[in-house]
């Protein structure tokens, strides 16, 4: 959550203040992958603490979420190369929705994984 506030903000402030410099600019753009690089730790450490079935679960979830959000970014680089107009998609997934796929798309593996091993 913290991650996604920090980038609805980045995202506010770099539309609400273009002629702001480059380097602050780049600074605020760059500032939700801090959370996020913290958020990750704390999924590690968490994948540590499970035991070997838990563990086996969450990394196919994980693996199904990383290859999902390829192919859904993939998919939206050749429908904006073929000339679709995808509106907010139009220059690809940003950090927002490449998130949002992941999410949504771990939570599906994760059911698929618990269902395939009970």
């Amino acid at each position: 959550m913290v991650a996604t506030a920090t980038y609805v903000v980045s995202l506010f402030l770099s539309k609400r203040h273009p002629a702001w410099s480059v380097s602050l600019r780049a600074a605020i753009a760059l500032a939700p992958l801090v959370p996020g690089l913290l958020y990750i730790r704390a999924c590690m450490q968490f994948i540590r603490g499970m035991d070997e079935l838990q563990r086996r679960l969450q990394m196919e979830a994980w693996l199904f979420a990383f290859i999902g959000t390829a192919l859904i970014g993939t998919a939206v680089a050749t429908l904006n190369k073929a000339g679709l107009d995808l509106g907010e998609l139009g220059h690809g997934l940003g950090m927002g929705p490449a998130s949002m796929a992941a999410f949504v798309l771990w939570l599906f593996g994760t059911g698929l994984a618990n269902r395939r091993y009970k």
